[in-house]
């Protein structure tokens, strides 16, 4: 019988440290694989923060040369903030002015300048509309509120009631007879407001009202040459703040657009879209994406342009498809 065979040998300890070496780092390299799958990803150094105006001021110039309407807005903190172009075409944001103490009065006079204003100062500022870069800037009697564009100038209205015109080429005071009166501007930032809203979508009058007490349910009227066409109450109802209901109505690839919140809760937004020649819903959709405070909508190029948002999040710029209430861009302002 031959003799028992002495056991193999097993490892040194050498080849095991090394083993157990190759384990380690292998472990660590599935870690990191299962980490690099799991965490969310990080944002790139330099990316602009999200909107976060407080101010429904909303206007559009051609800031890069496309000849497509790019709109410029507050981007604030209530007491400080920056005026903001951004590409119509991507929303991809294009520039950022200086900051502003207490940012107020915003306007697009023509499509090469934006006037801007602020309570520190009671100056009026233009920024050339290609860079965000100032122009001139003028010292006004009061605070400045509300501005309207004319042929080479504009109409200021003061939070005093004063008005004055100032010329675009360099500030200078001037009379302004092709800008609207202080009368028409007064308020503008504030259509929501008005009660009945109403637009016009080739020969028909679209007009859209809600009750000032009770339960604010839209109702959308449309009339051509003054004769009534057609009438219905909508299932959706106007937001409300500062007591008042708010009326966001636009016209836009021939139809009426209107936000509202749904009728039972009163804070879902909701988009509908209203044939103006019968009264028809062409559509409608929940918007819960918008959040809870419904602050401009206003209607340039293909595209109906939302600022809205909240409390916590902020606000944001989103442009609208109106042949189907589809988010065509949420905007990212530049970085600051």
């Amino acid at each position: 019988m031959p003799a028992a065979q002495p056991p193999a040998p097993g490892p040194s300890r050498a080849v095991k440290a090394l083993l157990a070496a190759a384990m380690a780092v292998l472990g660590v390299g599935f870690a990191v694989m299962f980490f690099a799958r799991v965490e969310p990803p990080k944002e790139s150094p330099g990316r602009a923060r999200q909107l976060s105006t407080q101010l429904d001021a909303l206007c559009f110039v051609d800031a890069n040369g496309d000849d497509a309407p790019d709109p410029v807005l507050w981007q604030d903190g209530k007491t400080r903030g920056r005026v903001v172009a951004v590409d119509g075409r991507s929303g991809q944001g294009l520039w950022a002015s200086q900051e502003f103490e207490q940012p107020d009065a915003l306007a697009c006079p023509d499509q090469s300048t934006v006037l801007a204003g602020g309570g520190d100062d009671a100056r009026l500022r233009a920024l050339d509309a290609r860079t965000g870069k100032e122009r001139w800037a003028v010292s006004l009697p009061a605070i400045p509120d509300e501005v309207a564009g004319g042929d080479g100038c504009a109409t200021v209205v003061m939070k005093d009631g004063a008005a004055m015109g100032v010329a675009l080429a360099g500030g200078e005071a001037t009379d302004c007879p092709t800008a609207p009166p202080p009368a028409a501007i007064t308020g503008q930032f504030w259509e929501r407001k008005k009660n009945p809203r109403v637009v016009q979508i080739d020969d028909v009058e679209v007009a859209l009202t809600a009750p000032a007490e009770g339960t604010p349910r839209l109702t959308a009227e449309g009339r051509r040459g003054g004769a009534p066409l057609w009438k219905k109450d909508l299932p959706a109802r106007a937001p409300v703040s500062g007591g008042r209901p708010d009326l966001f109505l636009v016209a836009s690839g021939g139809v009426a657009l209107v936000l509202g919140v749904d009728v039972v809760g009163g804070t879902v937004p909701r988009i509908l879209a209203i044939d103006p020649a019968t009264g028809a819903l062409r559509y409608e959709a929940a918007a819960s994406y918008l959040g809870e405070r419904l602050l401009v909508a206003k209607a340039s190029g293909p595209y109906v342009y939302i600022v809205s948002g909240g409390a916590v999040s902020g606000a944001a710029l989103r442009a609208i498809d109106p042949a189907t209430g589809a988010t065509v861009w949420r905007a990212t302002p530049p970085p600051l």
